[in-house]
């Protein structure tokens, strides 16, 4: 009998692939997605570590969820509850003390081991799972291939963590350093999701246009000529990629802008703010005229590209 899992995304899209490749990796051992929380035999909360106040909303959250924890048991069932993300990795051991009614609490680096966590926990009552390591593995290399069931768009993970250490972000301590996927498995993974009819994929990375990969002859490939590659996938329509950093904005990218169809004419570039003073607190070692610059080149390989970016007002 098939055990239903409620899994609830908050933040980014990266979160959302996770969210995603965590309901691939529990379906081998009995679980399938389920709409609701009420009557679920997991339910996992992948938190985001961004927005001001993210963990009270995690507490928020599990005081909603206590009751139907309390009526599954008193049905003679049992409802595992986990906290994952980046709220995990930050303070998981402060909510294993503040919430005793969460069973297992792991970072976004170790959810390929999730089938081994529930073991764990489902042991006995009162087994508590922490699990906030950075491996030494790649997890990538340990999760089964992604079902999309019939959507015609899909996220793909080609680079994850940040060097930057801009001030106002959690993301180094959350997510870890930069690293990027091989090529071959980036382009596996685009294969495999246009044989299931998606024609539009979003190349996820923290900081996307960072990637660095290594290819099959040992060389290191970029961004722009990762575009390229999957650009000669038969069926995949269109590409996009977010979120992007201006310091890592290559030529070769910005070529790729004006050279390649399938790469959609949009292009989200965070600048935070206008004023040198204040880029320079933030320690995003770019101005705010390089950041024109920057841009002028874009219109220049793609004249019709339509921008968007972040700012941050109030910075303290």
């Amino acid at each position: 009998m098939k055990k239903k899992l409620f899994i609830k995304t908050y933040g980014c899209q990266m979160n959302v692939y996770d969210s995603a490749r965590m309901a691939d990796v529990l379906a081998p051992i009995g679980y399938e997605t389920t709409d609701t929380p009420d009557g679920a035999d997991m339910v996992i909360l992948n938190t985001c570590h961004i927005r001001e106040k993210a963990a009270e909303k995690v507490y928020s959250e599990l005081g909603r969820l206590k009751p139907m924890q309390e009526a599954k048991k008193s049905d003679g069932g049992r409802m595992l509850m986990a906290v994952a993300g980046c709220v995990a990795q930050a303070e998981g051991e402060e909510i294993m003390a503040r919430a005793p009614m969460v069973d297992m609490v792991f970072g976004p680096q170790t959810y390929h081991r999730l089938p081994e966590m529930v073991a764990r926990a489902s042991r006995a009552a009162g087994v508590k799972v922490l699990d906030t390591d950075f491996p030494a593995e790649d997890k990538f290399d340990h999760l089964p291939e992604e079902h999309v069931a019939g959507d015609v768009t899909a996220f793909l993970t080609i680079q994850e963590g940040c060097d930057k250490f801009c001030t106002f972000c959690v993301v180094p301590y959350t997510r870890g350093a930069e690293a990027s996927r091989p090529v071959a498995a980036i382009v596996q993974e685009a294969r495999n999701l246009t044989a299931q009819g998606v024609r539009e994929v979003t190349l996820l990375g923290q900081n996307v246009n960072a990637y660095h990969g290594l290819a099959a002859d040992g060389s290191e490939w970029g961004p722009g000529r990762l575009v390229r590659e999957l650009a000669e996938i038969d069926g995949l329509d269109r590409i996009r990629y977010t979120t992007s950093h201006p310091r890592d904005m290559d030529d070769d990218l910005i070529r790729a802008h004006g050279e390649v169809p399938q790469l959609m004419p949009f292009l989200h570039l965070p600048v935070q703010s206008g004023s040198d003073n204040i880029l320079k607190a933030m320690n995003r070692k770019h101005t705010a005229d390089e950041y024109r610059r920057l841009v002028d080149r874009l219109r220049d390989a793609r004249p019709d590209l339509a921008l968007s970016s972040d700012f941050i007002v109030g910075f303290p």
